[in-house]
């Protein structure tokens, strides 16, 4: 998600009611016509291949989980181009490409990205041998007019993968389910299915006492299939609650989470720019939900409602974009607890010296995830996007000590009505 200026500015009165304004929302700026239309649109699967191009002979493969490629054609003797489309247009310029290369003989290429519906965005990152590395830019060409960007390889027969971000496959996600299930208190429920029948996880930590008044924190992830800085950091967020640290422990004695870790299983999978299976950005159906991943994770919060034991303190939706930001429900708008993200950002920015924070508030007229969390249960929640082109370490870093922050800030508040 690129940040820009809200379109609309209404004027919301009271707690627990919607945010009304003198029009409807029919997207941000940066949103494509009709983005809150969430029925189904036509998709067009890209074709599975592998392709060769030239004399000696250089091969490309989309043929694994995560790939985007539509076509690869010689341009001269050394140049070649990736072609690259969308799942379905119009859509957000979150332009994802994937894919394997190897050559005949060793060679020097030049590897130019050409996108249709879309212009260049991301610093592409080579994959060899389970290390990712991003391009060095001084490798790089990039064409104001055309939009490509063209990048020079080192090619072999071995074959090395070219992507947007780091590519994540179903096996590496569910060994890390595992490795969260390890912990005792943490349990996996299939909560229902994609649009191509993939299973929704929910993870939950619980180890509260029973009968004991409990707060729930709510977390969400990967609605955008490129944005993987924030999946990441979703994922070491929870982490971090899972901890042995004692302000963990405290924490996990006093509130549950449920996490939803990965809720566009299909589009990841299948290397989608932004939308699910449905052609459908899953983040604009939070009203009226029409996609079965949006209705899976309402339907697993919604008995809190019923639950007289539980209340909902919070809520975090993770993304990525073009640079570290929070966009919070706006302060005039009475949350419980009240204006918890404005107390926890300036901790944030605090515990990350070296990370530059953005900060915009937004009313809560738009069907996102944050809001329906608001709208249904009256608690704060964020939006938090991570920075595209954080190293893995510096997303670590901002997620746990986040974590840790927003844990004390929480337990502070729950402490407050007891």
């Amino acid at each position: 998600m690129y940040k820009y200026t809200f379109l609309i500015l209404p004027f919301c009165i009271g707690f627990l009611l919607n945010c009304k304004s003198t029009e409807e929302f029919t997207g941000f700026s940066y949103d494509p016509p009709n983005v809150t239309d969430t029925q189904d649109k036509k998709v067009q699967p890209q074709h599975r291949r592998v392709i060769g191009a030239g004399t000696p002979t250089v091969w490309v493969s989309n043929n694994f989980e995560g790939a985007r490629l539509n076509d690869f054609y010689s341009v001269n003797e050394n140049t070649y181009e990736v072609f690259i489309e969308p799942e379905n247009a119009p859509i957000n310029n979150s332009p994802w490409f994937a894919f394997e290369i190897w050559s005949d003989t060793s060679t020097t290429s030049w590897i130019r990205l050409n996108y249709n519906n879309g212009r260049h965005r991301y610093v592409p990152k080579i994959t060899i041998n389970d290390s990712t590395y991003s391009v060095e830019m001084e490798n790089t060409l990039y064409d104001t007019i055309s939009k490509t960007l063209t990048l020079k390889l080192q090619l072999s027969q071995d074959p090395i993968l070219v992507s947007a971000q780091r590519v994540s496959s179903s096996e590496t996600y569910n060994s890390w389910l595992e490795e969260m299930l390890a912990h005792n208190f943490v349990s996996q429920t299939t909560i229902g299915y994609s649009k191509l029948g993939n299973p929704i996880k929910e993870l939950m930590i619980d180890e509260t006492e029973p009968g004991k008044q409990v707060g729930v924190l709510i977390l969400m992830s990967r609605q955008h299939p490129p944005e993987v800085s924030g999946y990441y950091a979703a994922r070491y967020f929870f982490e971090e609650i899972t901890s042995n640290s004692e302000l963990s422990k405290q924490f996990r004695s006093q509130f549950i989470v449920k996490s939803y870790p990965l809720i566009n299983i299909d589009g990841v999978l299948n290397g989608h720019w932004r939308h699910n299976a449905g052609g459908v950005d899953l983040n604009r159906d939070w009203t009226n939900f029409n996609q079965p991943e949006t209705k899976a994770v309402r339907d697993a919060l919604l008995p809190l409602l019923e639950d007289p034991l539980k209340k909902v303190y919070y809520g975090i939706d993770f993304h990525s974009t073009n640079e570290n930001i929070f966009y919070p429900i706006e302060e005039s708008v009475p949350t419980s607890p009240d204006n918890l993200t404005q107390r926890w950002f300036p901790l944030v920015r605090t515990n990350n010296p070296s990370a530059v924070f953005a900060y915009e508030e937004f009313d809560t007229s738009s069907p996102i995830s944050k809001n329906w969390i608001y709208k249904t249960f009256g608690a704060d929640a964020l939006t938090f996007e991570m920075d595209d082109e954080l190293s893995m370490d510096t997303i670590e870093q901002i997620a746990r000590s986040s974590a840790q922050s927003l844990m004390t800030l929480l337990l502070e508040e729950k402490n407050k009505v007891q």
